[in-house]
Formats: C-alpha cells, sequence, structure tokens
C-alpha cells in the first residue's frame, strides 16, 4: 500500500511538471509574434491588435496644421495623422500577424482650397469689391481662400470690344508711418504722381499731421481698420468686430476732415459679411491686381519692380506699402515703377472715393 501511494506521488509529479511545461510552452508561443514598428522589431501576444500596440508602444501620430493661402495657421491639429499597417491604412481592430509592419505617419500640414469666382462689372461702376481701376463691362475672374476668403489673384477680363480704363492705380498701406510716410509723400511729388493711402485708424490718431500731409498732396485717403486684425482672418471676425474696425477709423478720420467711401480689408480677407459691413457704414471694399509683396524681408528695389512690371496692366490696381515696418526698397523701387507704367502709355489715377453702387 505505501508502494502504490508513492507511485501515485510520483505520477502526478509528473503530470503537473508536463501541465506547467505546457502552460510555460504556451507563454512563450503566444510571446513569440514579432512585428516591426518603424525601424525596431517588438513582441507581442499572439492575438494582440493594431489598436493594442498602438496604446501599448503610445503611437499617437501628431495631427497637421490647415493653412490659408498665406501660409499663417488657420486651425491647428486639423490634419489628422494615421497609423499604417504594412504601407496601407487599416482598423484599429485588425490582428496582427508575425512580420506586419507597423509606421506612424503624422499629419502633414496642408494648405486650404482655393475658390474661383467670375464677378460681372456694371459700366459706370466700379466693382464691390473692387479690384481694378474699370468703369465698363466687363467681368473680374477671382481667386481666394475658400476658409479665410483672403485674396490670391484677381484678373479684369474686357467683354468684347470693351476695354478697362487705360490707368493704374498705385495704392499704399499701413500707414501712417513716421519713418517713411513723408519720404514716399515725397517722391511722388517729384514723379507728379498722386496715389490713395488706407491707413490704419490707430495709427492716423497717433499721426494725424501725416493724415493732413497726404490731403495736402493731393492723395486720396481710405481706410485699412482700426487695428488691422489679420489672426484669425479679418474676414471671420463677428459683425460686431467687423462693424467697429471700419466705423471707429472712419470717425478718427472725419475728424481729420477725411470723408471717404474706400474700405480696404487687412489681408484682403473679405467675405460677403466683410462687404455688408463696409456697405452699412457707406464703403466700398477695394482690394488689388498687382501685389509685389514688398513687405517680404531682404526684398530688393529691383525685385518689386520687376514683379510689379511684369504684371500691370490697364486697369491694374498696385498695392505697395508706407507702413508697417522698413520702406526703403519700396521708396527707391518707385521711380521705376512710374516710368515703366508710363511707358506703356497709362497713366496713374487715384480710386474715386464715390459710395458703393
Amino acid at each position: 500500500m505505501r508502494k502504490l501511494a508513492v507511485f501515485l506521488v510520483v505520477v502526478l509529479a509528473a503530470a503537473g511538471g508536463a501541465l506547467a511545461a505546457k502552460r510555460l510552452s504556451g507563454r512563450a508561443h503566444a510571446a513569440s509574434l514579432s512585428v516591426r514598428i518603424g525601424g525596431r522589431s517588438v513582441r507581442v501576444a499572439e492575438g494582440t491588435t493594431l489598436g493594442a500596440l498602438a496604446r501599448q508602444y503610445a503611437l499617437h501620430p501628431h495631427a497637421g496644421a490647415l493653412l490659408d493661402v498665406n501660409r499663417r495657421p488657420l486651425r491647428r491639429n486639423a490634419i489628422p495623422g494615421k497609423l499604417l499597417l504594412n504601407g496601407a491604412p487599416a482598423v484599429s481592430s485588425h490582428v496582427l500577424q508575425s512580420g506586419d509592419r507597423v509606421t506612424v505617419v503624422n499629419g502633414a500640414a496642408r494648405m486650404e482650397p482655393t475658390v474661383r469666382t467670375v464677378q460681372r462689372i456694371r459700366g459706370g461702376m466700379p466693382t464691390d469689391p473692387q479690384f481694378s481701376v474699370a468703369y465698363v463691362g466687363g467681368k473680374e475672374v477671382i481667386v481666394r481662400g475658400a476658409i479665410s476668403h483672403e485674396l490670391v489673384s484677381a484678373r479684369f477680363v474686357p467683354d468684347g470690344a470693351v476695354k478697362a480704363k487705360r490707368a493704374v492705380a498705385l495704392t499704399f498701406d499701413d500707414g501712417p508711418w513716421p519713418s517713411s510716410t513723408p519720404e514716399i509723400l515725397d517722391e511722388l511729388r517729384k514723379l507728379h504722381v498722386h496715389a490713395t493711402f488706407f491707413v490704419i485708424g490707430y495709427l492716423a490718431e497717433a499721426s494725424p499731421q501725416l493724415v493732413r500731409l497726404e490731403v495736402q498732396r493731393g492723395m486720396v485717403v481710405g481706410n485699412h481698420s482700426y487695428n488691422h486684425p489679420q489672426v484669425p482672418p479679418f474676414s471671420q471676425l463677428p459683425a460686431p468686430l467687423l462693424r467697429d474696425e471700419i466705423t471707429l477709423t472712419q470717425a478718427i478720420l472725419r475728424r481729420l476732415g477725411v470723408e471717404t467711401h474706400l474700405f480696404r480689408p487687412p489681408g484682403g480677407a473679405t467675405s460677403p459679411a466683410v462687404v455688408r459691413a463696409a456697405q452699412a457704414a457707406g464703403d466700398r471694399v477695394v482690394l488689388w491686381s498687382v501685389d509685389p509683396a514688398d513687405w517680404e524681408a531682404g526684398i530688393t528695389a529691383s525685385e518689386i519692380v520687376q514683379r510689379v512690371l511684369s504684371t500691370v496692366r490697364a486697369g491694374s490696381i498696385v498695392i505697395l506699402h508706407d507702413g508697417g515696418g522698413d520702406r526703403t526698397a519700396t521708396l527707391h523701387a518707385l521711380p521705376a515703377i512710374v516710368r515703366g507704367i508710363r511707358r506703356r502709355g497709362l497713366s496713374l489715377v487715384t480710386l474715386d472715393s464715390i459710395p458703393p453702387g
């Protein structure tokens, strides 16, 4: 009887050992699944899903930003990243197989889409928004950001034999600027040119004598908002802020004896809401068709001249800047710009400050 008991103990011990060995073998087998994350190999339990792997190894792709047409952020974290399995998208419940490759792809910054519109020109009246010196029948082909509404390009196309006015308007933004506005006014006087200056309200308030000097020199003065807000784009401001930005500057100019019906939104960011707000104040929205980006850091006078003269044509509105920074290059570019325009038989005019039609 004692021998039988010993025999049973040995048999049971052997069975227990075999069972333990089987469990160890099962665990080793479950841990033998090998997958690659980027350039490294990791081991995971059999039956692991892509989602579980992402949680275990904190695989969280970064999202990219949505940019406006000027490459400024419109919405951060708008373009989601993704996990690729063997180079292709896969659902998080996908069960991994040995040798699978998992790649983390961050969301790349993406520019907003653009929209193209064609706007008819009514004979005898400029458009609102106005993109060119045109008082005849025709159409404007306009490209702008679909979300920000910021201007990308505008081109006037006359109908048949009807032509745009054989004139070009030079316009200056972001002043008055004490270090550069007087110099630009002096240069324009030497060149016998009258231009249109779109002034920022708080700067006009700080330097009223420069606004008066613009008027004394025969320049037309327009409204360029009070604070020049650009983030978010001007067109995305709530209606009360749109109204205030326009009417505050309008009130300052009236105190200085300037009655204008021209409004240029910062960055050219217009929309139906901006047009309505301007019209409610008795203003027409004025944009441009030639932009040499004279505000860019490091740009030279010759580059500004080339950019203007390569695109200017009858009816063009050229945007330049007398404020916002060092405008030396713009100042030095003016004589060549004016000579180049006149050689084409085009006159230089101011924009008529008439109420919107």
